[in-house]
């Protein structure tokens, strides 16, 4: 299969790119700068240059790619802690506008399958109840774009899939690494009592489950999936074992009030919420399996992999 991988060099881009010329795809990635085009060619991508945001130019790139599938990975999420709506403006366009024009492309070219990356978190939480897929969408207006995002997937003549995606973890994402640095400086809290529910998935994994939906292009158009690890568990495990693995100090506790001043309103609110998702439709449905199957295998291998390197701390949690 000849598959367009728009968020090439994103941090899951990175864990997909690999395993997808392994598997004898023919992978044609999206790049926007000189270094990220090559890095998409040493990850064994054929790198085009191009913006989601410019419509002709999706046009054009689809046009001349011809892929039989397209993997829509682009984000971007600020890489900050204390963040406010403003922050995410770019994000929102990207879902929005950029989702938009590769559908457009997409449907130019009659692609076999369309995949869109999209976040747990555009669920209610269920407190300690489990996640599906059908779970009620929030509605809080801080997701309102990711939302339009999803709407404009399904809504799509394609065939399309749509993967609600834990949070991603692997040593080289910026979100991970700051754990560990926060963790280490024991700057990294449990909120209240730590009953609130992490979903994880490792980038390898996450990456594993893209590659289970275009293997079976047939039983994943029209479907929704979490992607997401067997086993979320509440933050008073999760943060624990992991300064274990680091050798770090053990998280304390502190009152969501001090988080709140710490981090933002914002952030305290993704922090606080309890997600705890389910993977039993994809495992049932695509066979989907793991590799990293709870926190503490994601933990240790983050802990191996990063080893005693030192990692800077955001300025905002300094």
């Amino acid at each position: 299969m000849r598959v367009f991988v728009a968020g090439a060099t994103g941090v899951l881009g990175r864990a997909l790119l690999p395993p997808l010329k392994a598997a004898g795809h023919a992978v044609v990635g999206l790049a926007r700068t000189p270094e990220k085009l090559l890095l998409a060619n040493r990850l064994g991508a054929e790198a085009v240059r191009g913006d989601v945001l410019d419509t002709e130019a999706m046009r054009r790139l689809v046009r001349e790619a011809q892929p039989d599938a397209i993997v829509n990975l682009v984000t971007a999420i600020p890489l900050k802690l204390r963040i406010n709506p403003k922050d995410w403006e770019l994000n929102d366009r990207v879902r929005v506008e950029g989702t938009t024009n590769l559908l457009a492309a997409a449907q130019e070219v009659g692609v076999r399958l369309f995949v869109q990356e999209s976040a747990g978190y555009v669920c209610q939480s269920q407190g300690v109840g489990w996640m599906d897929e059908d779970a009620p969408r929030t509605p809080h207006p801080f997701l309102r774009d990711t939302l339009r995002m999803e709407d404009l997937v399904q809504a799509s003549p394609l065939p399309t899939v749509l993967f609600r995606m834990a949070a991603l973890m692997t040593a080289d994402s910026w979100h991970a690494q700051q754990s560990v640095a926060a963790l280490r400086r024991g700057m990294l809290p449990i909120i209240g009592e730590g009953e609130a529910y992490l979903s994880l998935i490792h980038a390898e994994d996450a990456a594993a489950a893209i590659l289970a939906m275009l293997s079976a292009p047939d039983a994943a158009a029209g479907q929704i999936f979490n992607v997401v690890d067997n086993e979320p568990a509440p933050m008073r495990d999760v943060f624990p074992y992991a300064a274990q693995q680091l050798k770090a100090p053990a998280p304390k506790h502190i009152p969501p009030f001090m988080a709140k001043i710490a981090v933002g309103s914002v952030t305290m609110e993704v922090l606080a919420a309890s997600y705890r998702m389910s993977n039993r439709k994809i495992t049932q449905k695509l066979g989907f399996a793991p590799r990293y199957p709870t926190y503490r295998e994601t933990w240790a291998q983050i802990a191996q992999e990063i080893g005693g390197r030192e990692i800077n701390l955001s300025d905002d949690l300094k």
